[in-house]
Formats: C-alpha cells, structure tokens, sequence
C-alpha cells in the first residue's frame, strides 16, 4: 500500500486577476524552495468563478511539511486573500499530525476523505 497523498482544492475566486498573479509567484517558489516531498503541484481553470490545485505528496510528512513551510509566505497570504478554499478532496492516508494540522485550520467542514464525506462536511 502506497503513503502517497493526492489533493484537489477547490477555490472559489474573489480576485480572478488577484489569484493568478499569486500564482505566478508561488509556483516557481513552491518549485525551488518547497517542500521535497511534493512530488506535482499544479492549478487548473481560466474562468472568473474558480480554480483548481492538483498536489502529489510523497505520504502524509511532506502534506504536513509543505503546508508548515508555505502557509506564511506572502504568496500564498495573497492568494488566499484573492480566493475562498471552497472544498478539498484528499485520497491517501490522513496521519495524526495531518488530522492536528486541519482541525488546527478548521478545514474539516471542507474536507472529503477518498471521495467520501467526513463528519462535519458541508457543502459551501
């Protein structure tokens, strides 16, 4: 069995424009001073509503790892100020420092573990 993490986040956009000049910058950050074990990093979506991240982590230390090296960065500040996390899909096994770090974030009324609702999702 694999550790390998896939996710899928889901953003609804505030700041179309605002969004994709964040991601302009964090992308090639993300590819040189990220996390080593975040095997694939990439958005997805032209339209004014939403886009979509598509992240591939060696297991469940580089999902943690990652998100405690960019969450600060001014990048992903202004992303998030461009856009609202509408939903994350997660497929791979969820660790007890993973499941610390999204109660830590309130993430899990937006959460879908292997396609499947956990308690406390809703739809936003």
């Amino acid at each position: 069995m694999t550790s390998e993490i896939v996710v899928v986040n889901f953003y609804a956009l505030r700041d179309a424009e605002g969004f994709d000049r964040a991601l302009r910058a964090l992308v090639p950050r993300v590819r040189l001073q990220g996390h080593a074990g975040l095997r694939s990093y990439r958005f997805f979506g032209s339209g004014p509503k939403e886009r979509r991240l598509v992240a591939v982590y060696e297991g469940p230390e580089a999902w943690v790892g990652h998100h405690d090296l960019i969450m600060a960065w001014q990048e992903m500040v202004a992303l998030r100020a461009a856009a609202r996390l509408a939903r994350t899909d997660l497929y791979g096994p969820i660790s007890p420092a993973m499941q610390a770090w999204i109660d830590q974030m309130g993430l899990g009324a937006k959460l879908r573990h292997q396609g499947e609702a956990i308690a406390g999702f809703r739809r936003s």
